[in-house]
This record gives C-alpha cells, structure tokens and sequence, in this order.
C-alpha cells in the first residue's frame, strides 16, 4: 500500500458567528497518494474551501491533524 502524500485525520473546524458556533468540518478523513487526481465537487457552502485550506496548512484543524508524507503537520507554528 502506498503512504499517503497527504492525508487528514479527524478534522474539525469551526467558525463562530455572533453567538452561534458554525461546524463546518466535522471529523472530516481524507487521503491522496502521490499519482492520485481527485475533483471536490459539492454545493457552494460546504466547506470545500475550509477543507482545501486546512489542507494546504493555511488554516490550522480546531481538531484532528494534517499529515504531509507521513509528518503531523497540523500544529506547527507559522514560522
């Protein structure tokens, strides 16, 4: 079985708007090994931007963890 290049494990993310707390990734698993294509196609609104920047590290998981070529990387610090 091939590692993974990227993979998320148990994400969440949330947003707080006024006094509601929005859920907007809810243990969200994902994984693409290296030659793999994928296309995220779903309604405008349901997270496939949260998800493409928790991902890409722009975003930090509330919980779970980002994992590049087999490093956690979902609580590192900016620099």
């Amino acid at each position: 079985m091939a590692e993974a290049v990227i993979e998320l494990k148990g994400v969440e993310r949330h947003y707080v708007q006024g006094p509601r707390k929005l859920t907007i990734l809810n243990g969200a698993d994902f994984s693409l090994n290296r030659g793999e294509m994928v296309a995220l196609v779903a309604p405008s609104g349901t997270g496939k931007s949260t998800l493409l920047h928790t991902a890409g590290l722009l975003e930090r998981p509330d919980a779970g963890d980002v994992i590049l070529s087999g490093r956690a990387c979902g609580r590192l610090s900016d620099e």
